[in-house]
């Protein structure tokens, strides 16, 4: 409550009283007496001339010390005034900001905590998770000659006012598989918001497939262990993604450039891995399935690295000892036309005599055009 009451006007104090016209006479008669008459002319020092003091009046003095008193009164009365005021405005400053924030803190604290049942309000509405999940690479498989990959994600996203973890929904997000040195082994585009990723509380398992166009190293050669995933959202694919079988999620192809690099350095890694397999050919007998070469025309097109590579993952799929080798690393080839290289697919599988690769050929579904008896020395 305010304090209204101020302290009282003091009392005008008396002036004194003007001095009656016969008191200077009676001064200068006392001066007289004292110093002697005065003569005519003389001038009086004015400090003799002094009015007598005045009686004071019955009551004066116990006046003035009440009016003292009031005054005294009046200012203490004040000061505290001053003092509560400063004091109501700290409390208001200071004190009711603490008690805003922590009327702040307890009403996010009640948001974090909502039911289901709607007992207390979100402080906002559910975003969609638009960042790109971790991931790891569980196991890889095949689907015919397709690639499929298992991932375990894990969230990157707040939860829902629910408690539950986002939905990962995004389309075009690129997914790749790098081995540990680093080279791109698989990579595609995906559209997740036509398979949402639900998580079970911060993780995830998802299948995505790959075609022979999409990755770049046998499935069986896959070190799932030391294999780097990643997810790049915003990306854009090129084509139409593929059907895929079961649960898993097919995705388009990416930059035609970067497939084509990723493809010519799968074969050089293939070439140097199947050496050791390559050399027990030299007293035995193979069967070779195919020979080409980058800007070659054969089968109605100009081959790339991408259709190379895609060939020998396919003869890979129906045979699983097929191996690649550069023909300039080998003499049988060599002695023949020393000139010109090829990547040639071999089946890998040991015959041991010409007439037994012939029927091997036959047996396999391949023409005299398609497949032939070799050894590499």
């Amino acid at each position: 409550a305010e304090l209204s009451a101020s302290p009282q006007p003091a009392q005008p104090v008396p002036t004194a009283q003007p001095v009656p016209p016969e008191q200077p006479y009676q001064a200068v008669r006392q001066y007289a007496g004292q110093y002697g008459a005065a003569q005519p002319g003389a001038v009086f020092p004015p400090q003799a001339v002094q009015p007598p003091a005045q009686p004071s009046r019955p009551g004066e003095s116990a006046g003035k010390g009440k009016k003292k008193t009031a005054l005294i009164v009046g200012i203490i009365i004040a000061v505290l005034v001053v003092a509560l005021a400063a004091g109501f405005g700290v409390w208001w400053f200071m004190l009711r900001d603490s008690g805003t924030q922590s009327a702040q803190t307890q009403s996010t604290s009640q948001q974090r905590g909502k039911t289901k049942s709607g007992d207390s309000k979100a402080a906002k509405d559910d975003k969609p998770c638009t960042a790109a999940p971790d991931a790891e690479l569980s196991s890889v498989d095949h689907s015919d000659a397709n690639l499929v990959a298992q991932l375990q994600l894990t969230s990157n996203c707040a939860s829902t006012k629910d408690g539950d973890t986002a939905e990962f929904k995004e389309s075009d997000v690129k997914v790749s598989i790098k081995d540990d040195d680093g080279n791109v082994i698989a990579s595609a585009v995906f559209d997740f918001s036509k398979q949402p990723v639900k998580f079970n509380g911060e993780t995830a398992n998802v299948a995505l497939e790959f075609t022979t166009r999409q990755y770049w190293r046998p499935y069986d050669q896959i070190e799932t262990g030391s294999a780097e995933v990643i997810l790049q959202t915003g990306q854009s694919g090129t084509g139409e993604a593929g059907s895929a079988d079961g649960d898993a999620l097919a995705g388009s192809d990416i930059d035609s450039e970067d497939a084509e690099r990723y493809a010519q350095l799968a074969l050089s890694w293939q070439l140097k891995h199947d050496e050791s397999a390559a050399s027990r050919f030299y007293t035995t007998y193979t069967t070779q399935l195919s020979s080409k070469k980058k800007d070659m025309k054969a089968d109605g097109k100009t081959w790339h690295y991408v259709d190379i590579y895609e060939q020998f993952l396919q003869q890979r799929i129906k045979h699983k000892n097929a191996i690649l080798i550069w023909s300039g690393d080998y003499p049988t080839y060599t002695k023949a036309d020393a000139s010109t290289a090829y990547y040639v697919i071999l089946s890998g599988d040991t015959v041991d005599s010409v007439k037994a690769g012939d029927a091997w050929c036959k047996s396999n579904g391949y023409g005299a055009a398609d497949c032939a008896v070799v050894d590499l020395q």
